[in-house]
């Protein structure tokens, strides 16, 4: 579905992505994981095209993002939902506005259409009776399901995830784990996840890309990466100081 062809991207002195040549398979589950500050998050930035690549290309479903117009690309967002690491939920607006905003930028339907679709996607997220609430007064765990609510308001083909559970109890990182799993199954959709949790990785993904000093590392399944003899694999499963990943 989405595939990345020695792409190269640098910001100023620092090179973040080094000849970066991976695929993100159709239908499945995807991990980028890696160190903090070792770029994962750009990633989700040159899917949707808010990042290009300094060198080489990234196609999605067989298009060139790298050389798509700003009207191609708006077209290429329309089939992409993406829940951000704090939900990034609109303050100004209730759980039901901000669920039904995409509907209302991208669609045509009508009023009793939108409710119909925001009442079906904040079920499927596992909240209800809460469509007059403020950001302000939900939790965090809520907050997140409000923007996977938002995030497949339109029935994405493509998820894009990043940290989504970051700052969660483990019991909310449960919850969102199965979301994920879920949300994937209902949609029928691509999954790409940015993540450092080893836990939710091994138990969710179907495919595991790991990233290490701007470069790709190691990538097969996690029964894969469970067996790997790979140095930095095996130090960034553990959680060992000691080791070739430098800690700063």
């Amino acid at each position: 579905m989405i595939k990345f062809i020695h792409t190269t991207k640098k910001f100023g002195d620092n090179v973040v992505h080094k000849d970066i040549d991976l695929h993100i398979e159709r239908g499945k589950i995807t991990f980028i994981i890696g160190p903090s500050g070792t770029g994962k998050s750009v990633f989700i930035k040159q899917i949707i095209g808010l990042i290009k690549p300094d060198t080489g290309s990234i196609l999605f479903d067989g298009q060139d993002i790298c050389a798509m117009d700003d009207s191609e690309l708006l077209g290429v967002r329309r089939r992409v939902g993406l829940l951000f690491q704090n939900a990034a939920l609109f303050d100004s607006m209730n759980v039901f506005d901000n669920v039904a905003f995409p509907l209302r930028e991208h669609t045509e339907k009508t009023e009793a259409e939108i409710a119909r679709i925001v009442h079906d996607k904040l079920r499927q997220v596992g909240l209800k009776n809460i469509d007059m609430a403020y950001p302000s007064e939900l939790s965090g765990g809520m907050k997140k399901r409000v923007g996977l609510a938002r995030a497949i308001a339109l029935d994405p083909e493509v998820m894009l995830y990043d940290e989504p559970t970051t700052g969660l109890d483990p019991i909310m990182t449960d919850v969102v784990d199965s979301l994920i799993v879920s949300m994937q199954r209902t949609l029928n959709s691509t999954s790409v996840v940015i993540s450092h949790d080893i836990k939710t990785t091994l138990e969710v993904a179907d495919n595991i890309i790991m990233i290490y000093a701007g470069e790709v590392v190691a990538r097969g399944t996690p029964k894969e990466f469970q067996a790997s003899e790979n140095p930095i694999v095996r130090q960034f499963f553990s959680g060992s100081w000691e080791g070739p990943i430098s800690v700063y």
